[in-house]
């Protein structure tokens, strides 16, 4: 048996080593005429062990990676250099891909691919550059191989345009030296990152808010989210500080997406030193250099950009728990079935697919899901996205829960927010609690009459009503918190019979700008530190003050149309249409235990989709 199992893995060794060289020839074939300048890179290196392996791994896996040219972004990073002559390599690879991180007239440019244009003195310089970096930093000495490769050798991190060398190079050199001067131990890699981010790079900083930007629309831009991390990730790497960037590819429980920086540490639970919290993640991928396997077009349905990147490496299990999920097609496909299929979340109105796997024998196989999420299996029918499934909840334990509309047992629901609450949401609400209307005929309020007090936010984030349970007229009203700061978007006056009675508003004259509690928009809101109200003119009796706390516009807005879907078997199904006439909306006779979505027609893309449990709505 002992013998069997060395057999085998001589065998497993045997066909890595043949998968190796396959990789390398078949990268070599695709270089063209550049197939000489790589060449000359594993001649240089043929009595080197390590930087030849290192030539060889660069040289296997450059096949895809790429920049975009056109002589639109030449003239654009010509006018950028002429702005900023001083700028780092490390900047100028983040500036220079600004047009492509933001669309800029990508439709003039085209893909460079590096396999066909690098040339062998630059890898050889790049090489010999990280090969001493990783041999000097004493912080490296139990960096391996693999990790080396991926998170330190790679002479790019994604599609940035390639430039030349300059100081930026041997940053770790003078971290190196700091180092030793200090006599210091770093007890992890983001120590190192501290030092580099003090001596070095804080000069960059004027780059990053504000800065100019030639031909774009706006003129000037901030970095984003996507920009800052090569930024940092770059300037680590020709640190010595091994990192990449991970990223979340559609939120699962609201719309966007995500990036951040991560540390390759041995020292962290899973390798990982990343200063972000991932509670609700489907997927997370890792950008690393080296080829991934992705879907293969079969020439009739088409693959999600996604899954077209074959250098996203999957790392769920580093930040979530996970399960695999076994999905099966419905019988309508019987015959027909997809060559792949995918799972997707709703994200930004829509269904978007974070996985991918190929179909066998009718059913599909999904490694590390993130849990306690609803996800809805899709294929793709040409260029068009299909259901193939009902939707499946992955509850806390990984267990999976079809979603299915249930017509025989229906229910009614009352409905009070389409998009769900968050604990710095509640906040907002409650800080109109304790605010007071006071009324007066004199505008110093020097004998004001209370008239109401807001005991609780309510449930919505939505408006408050303060009945003034009085007949009597007044020309000034507010409201306060008696010393303390009072928080609105909104203020209104209604009359007895219901319309809203105008005037000119008024405030201590401490916490800004009063006219926002006034401007009808719901998003805009102050601070108002001692009170906030209105000058009616003369003399009038109120039926009510409403108030409207800071809020994300989510509740149900009164005049608004709103629909209610819930998910059948091909899709979404309109289960009712109303427009609202109040702060609530109730349907009645909706099939049970499916999944749903009420679209606000009139306003908004913040909407999420929900399971109705217990009379309760349940976000997902």
């Amino acid at each position: 048996m002992k013998y069997l199992l060395h057999l085998l893995l001589l065998l497993e060794i045997l066909s890595c080593c043949s998968q190796r060289e396959n990789a390398l020839e078949d990268a070599l074939a695709q270089s063209g005429r550049n197939r000489p300048e790589l060449e000359k890179v594993l001649t240089y290196y043929a009595d080197d062990t390590l930087k030849l392996k290192a030539a060889r791994f660069l040289i296997a896996n450059m096949p895809g990676h790429y920049t975009w040219n056109s002589a639109l972004l030449v003239r654009y990073q010509a006018a950028l250099d002429s702005l900023y002559p001083d700028m780092s390599s490390v900047v100028k690879r983040v500036m220079y891909s600004i047009p492509w991180h933001n669309d800029f007239a990508m439709d003039t440019c085209h893909h460079v691919e590096d396999i066909q244009v690098i040339r062998g003195d630059y890898l050889i310089r790049h090489i010999d550059n990280v090969v001493a970096m990783w041999q000097g930093c004493a912080w490296l000495k139990d960096l391996s191989f693999e990790d080396f490769c991926e998170y330190l050798l790679p002479y790019r991190l994604g599609d940035e345009p390639l430039v030349k060398a300059d100081s930026t190079h041997y940053w770790w050199k003078l971290v190196s030296r700091w180092i030793d001067d200090y006599q210091f131990s770093p007890a992890l890699l983001d120590d190192i990152r501290s030092f580099q981010r003090m001596h070095i790079a804080g000069g960059d900083n004027l780059y990053f808010i504000n800065v100019a930007v030639p031909f774009l629309e706006k003129g000037r831009r901030t970095l984003g989210c996507l920009d800052q991390c090569y930024y940092d990730v770059l300037g680590f790497r020709q640190t010595g500080i091994p990192s990449t960037i991970d990223l979340i590819p559609d939120w699962p429980t609201r719309n966007g997406r995500h990036y951040w920086r991560t540390v390759i540490d041995g020292s962290c639970v899973n390798d990982n030193y990343a200063k972000m919290s991932t509670p609700a993640a489907a997927k997370v991928y890792r950008m690393i250099y080296s080829h991934n396997p992705i879907p293969t077009p079969d020439g009739r349905d088409s693959i999600p950009e996604l899954f077209r990147d074959p250098f996203l490496r999957d790392v769920t299990e580093k930040y979530v728990k996970t399960s695999d999920l076994e999905v099966c097609l419905p019988g309508s496909f019987r015959g027909k079935a997809p060559k792949y299929l995918y799972l997707a979340v709703f994200n930004d109105l829509e269904w978007k697919p974070i996985a991918w796997s190929r179909v066998k024998g009718g059913k599909a196989h999904f490694e590390r899901m993130g849990r306690n999420l609803v996800y809805l299996p899709v294929c793709y029918r040409g260029g068009e996205m299909q259901c193939a499934g009902e939707p499946l909840f992955v509850d806390r334990m990984g267990r999976v829960k079809p979603l299915v509309a249930d017509r025989e047992r229906t229910v009614t629901m009352t409905l009070t927010r389409k998009y769900p609450l968050t604990y710095p949401k509640i906040q907002w609400g409650r800080a109109v609690e304790g605010s007071v209307l006071e009324a007066a005929n004199d505008a110093a309020f020097a004998r004001p009459d209370t008239l109401a007090t807001v005991a609780s936010m309510g449930m919505a984030l939505n408006w408050v009503s303060m009945p003034t349970g009085t007949d009597k007229a007044y020309r000034y009203w507010r409201v306060s918190k008696q010393g303390r700061p009072v928080t609105l978007a909104e203020l209104r006056c209604i009359l007895p019979g219901g319309q809203q009675a105008e005037g000119t508003p008024l405030s201590s004259g401490r916490g800004g700008f009063n006219l926002k509690a006034f401007d009808g928009d719901p998003l805009t809101y102050n601070n108002y530190m001692d009170w906030v109200g209105i000058d009616l003119g003369q003399a009038r009796t109120l039926q009510e003050v409403r108030l409207l706390p800071r809020t994300d516009d989510n509740g149900i807005a009164v005049g608004h149309l709103y629909k209610l879907f819930y998910f059948g078997h091909d899709g979404w199904v309109e289960a009712g249409t109303q427009r609202a006439t109040g702060q609530e909306l109730i349907f009645a006779d909706v099939p049970g235990g499916a999944l749903y979505w009420l679209q606000d027609v009139t306003r908004g893309r913040e909407e999420r989709i929900f399971t109705y449990e217990d009379g309760r709505v349940v976000f997902h």
